[in-house]
């Protein structure tokens, strides 16, 4: 069964009136293949800017931490760097170190340098698209972070009592710590 998997998607409000069907493109493609977006924004974002007074009060404090949020429980993460943007660089460069999947796109065809061109790392791809290939991008970057095969490592805060109690069972069935939480859960998900 595939993985439905809490992408966050980042690109530039700077040229958003602009690059809205690029934008809403890759939007369409991410929920076509079953996943969802870790934080809906380019909807109400766009409404916002095109409506925007020019004494609107923006709360950049909730958005900045609402974007941390995203990134923090997203599995992989989608940025549009065809346009530079410090607040993009800035989400990708958080992503990258919380060590999410992370694709970075790029319209063929812009000639300034937008990449993130010095950011070399085992979790970020680069793609240029057209607008005919940016499906099949999106799809082959999903589909390569499919966890079928992969194992999930993360932290879990237990109290001596557990512990004490995992310890005993790993040193009488020879198995890990972990052996034993991973059976008790995949026994839970049996029985329901």
């Amino acid at each position: 069964m595939k993985d439905i998997l809490n992408v966050h998607f980042i690109a530039p409000k700077s040229n958003l009136g602009e690059e809205i069907e690029y934008f809403r493109q890759i939007v369409r493609i991410i929920h076509s293949q079953g996943h969802s977006l870790a934080k809906d924004w380019l909807e109400p974002t766009f409404l916002r800017y095109s409506k925007k007074k020019p004494d609107e009060i923006i709360d950049w404090a909730s958005v900045c931490r609402a974007n941390i949020e995203a990134i923090a429980s997203s599995d992989v993460v989608i940025a549009e760097v065809s346009t530079k943007s410090f607040g993009v660089g800035y989400e990708v460069g958080l992503a990258v170190s919380q060590r999410k999947p992370t694709l970075l796109l790029r319209r063929k065809g812009i000639t300034k340098e937008a990449f993130l061109g010095g950011l070399d790392n085992t979790y970020v791809t680069k793609a240029e698209y057209a607008k005919e290939t940016l499906e099949k991008v999106i799809i082959d970057f999903l589909n390569a972070d499919e966890e079928d095969t992969k194992d999930i490592r993360f932290n879990l805060l237990i109290d001596r009592k557990l512990n004490n109690y995992l310890k005993q069972s790993s040193i009488s069935s020879g198995k890990t710590k972990a052996e034993i939480i991973r059976e008790l859960l995949q026994k839970e998900m049996i029985e329901r």
